[in-house]
């Protein structure tokens, strides 16, 4: 490490200018989309000079704006800070105590690989913007700033801890503990939540589409006008095409997610924590430390359960924006390689006895009420009222039985179990969930009670961590008393360092 030169300023790579220059380029694509839009089918001009005049000068622009950008960009050590100094027309000094670094992350989008360059995410504790970013180094110098930042983040952890002994944690693995395939791939792409894929790739066609309406729809309105009368006719003739193209499209949507996100997927379980690398255009590398680490949370669906993987995520200290954002998944987890990451975190998981608590009926009874028994007396209402025939009745029994059956097993397989060192989670009956929290991660512990729970002498559990609020809701109110003294005793009991 001794061999980084970080005490005077250093620069990226003499090629960040390209890297730059294209994304500078990447931000004005919106604006030119706009232009083009607005100007379809016309000529564009201004100052008397169209296109291609104005994208020669906005290039040279950009080109004299990304050396400059590059010229004024210089990172480097002071004291117990890493400093990094930017700007052309604003100049900002960003200093990053060692001891609040959290991870440092290597990023490639298509552009960085095609010049064989690394971009460098440095991720501090409590931050709620973007990472701190090194858009163009060598891959062989981002791996040794990686490890320099590292181990004088582990350095300054605490000042009260022992010496830490100077290891490069990049190179202490070297076989992957999963490797996901290209048939593994299209098992995962196959398996995700198909509707969900469907739905966003709908709200940003349906977004792109009316943020030009005026521009697209506009040429069809005659035709619209015309046709208006025929068209709830059409509509119900097309609903099945419709549908299957839907399902379709859903699909598709999933596969090509799933490749592009975790194409030569690696997961690494090292001494210092979780390291994940994956993506095919931008290749993404993540380093979690396991103190970072507030709880895992695993996952199935029905199509999931049947090739026996799961789904794996790792939550973060951070509030929730931060967390979704920075959410880690590992999919394709096998029970043996998911038990392995667990006990690797956890080996006392099972060191003592458990104590089980389990939801109060009233749960079941409410939930079927309002997603079985409300829904079926609306539609009957509507039925009724607009006098149709008796056939219509038939499917809501069917209705109800259905939902009272998932709502039941849903209900049933609620759990709540605790012991002197952890809380297990479990829920789920379609889509089975399971969360392990040390309760040394515990921030704060409170309870509520809504009015037909007062009633009924239940209570709703609130876990509060670093990385968001879990709860569980109509446990008795003793039950939760205890539950509550109990765990406080644990966390102020434990030697143990939630960060």
């Amino acid at each position: 490490m001794n061999k980084l030169a970080l005490h005077e300023p250093q620069r990226q790579a003499p090629l960040g200018v390209a890297i730059m220059f294209f994304q500078n380029l990447r931000r004005a694509i919106n604006f030119v989309l706009a232009v083009l839009v607005v100007n379809l089918g016309n000529d564009f001009e201004i100052l008397g000079m169209g296109f291609k005049g104005w994208g020669i000068i906005l290039s040279i622009f950009f080109l004299i704006y990304s050396f400059l950008q590059y010229r004024k960009f210089y990172f480097y050590v002071s004291g117990d800070n890493f400093v990094i100094e930017k700007g052309v027309l604003r100049q900002d000094k960003i200093n990053v105590p060692f001891a609040r670094i959290q991870t440092v992350n290597t990023k490639q989008n298509i552009i960085q690989r095609a010049l064989k360059l690394v971009g460098l995410k440095i991720d501090t504790a409590g931050s709620i913007a973007q990472e701190i970013q090194i858009p163009a180094l060598s891959k062989t110098y981002a791996g040794e700033l990686r490890s320099f930042l590292m181990q004088k983040r582990y350095e300054h952890q605490e000042e009260n801890e022992e010496e830490v002994e100077e290891v490069d944690r990049t190179e202490e693995h070297k076989e992957p503990l999963l490797k996901l395939s290209v048939g593994d791939l299209f098992k995962v792409g196959f398996t995700q939540n198909h509707l969900r894929s469907g739905l966003l790739l709908f709200a940003i066609v349906n977004g792109y589409i009316w943020q030009f309406e005026d521009y697209l729809i506009k040429p069809f309105e005659p035709y619209l006008e015309e046709t208006a009368k025929n068209l709830l006719t059409t509509w119900v003739l097309l609903l099945p095409f419709a549908i299957a193209v839907f399902i379709v499209l859903s699909v598709i949507s999933s596969l090509v997610t799933t490749i592009l996100r975790y194409y030569g997927f690696s997961f690494y379980l090292t001494k210092a924590g979780l390291e994940i690398e994956s993506g095919l255009f931008n290749r993404n590398s993540y380093n979690v430390p396991f103190e970072k680490i507030q709880y895992f949370k695993w996952e199935s669906n029905p199509l999931r359960r049947i090739i026996g993987y799961r789904t794996l995520k790792v939550k973060q200290a951070g509030n929730q924006a931060v967390n979704e954002r920075k959410l880690i998944g590992i999919p394709g987890l096998k029970s043996r390689a998911l038990l392995r990451v667990i006990q690797s975190q956890y080996p006392n998981r099972k060191g003592s006895t458990y104590t089980y608590f389990a939801p109060h009926r009233l749960m079941f009874i409410q939930r079927f009420i309002w997603l079985g028994l409300i829904p079926s007396l609306g539609f009957a209402a509507v039925f009724y009222f607009n006098q149709l025939d008796y056939l219509f009745y038939l499917p809501l029994p069917v209705f109800l039985l259905i939902i009272g059956f998932l709502t039941y097993r849903y209900w049933r397989s609620i759990v709540l179990r605790v012991n002197a060192n952890f809380i297990e989670i479990r829920r789920g009956y379609v889509f089975p969930k399971r969360i392990v929290i040390p309760n040394y991660k515990l921030q704060n512990i409170s309870q509520s009670q809504s009015f037909l729970q007062a009633f009924r002498g239940l209570r709703t559990l609130h876990l509060h961590t670093a990385a968001g609020s879990l709860r569980v809701s109509h446990l008795p109110k003793k039950a939760i008393s205890e539950l509550h003294d109990y765990l406080c005793y644990c966390i102020e009991s434990s030697n143990e360092k939630w960060m």
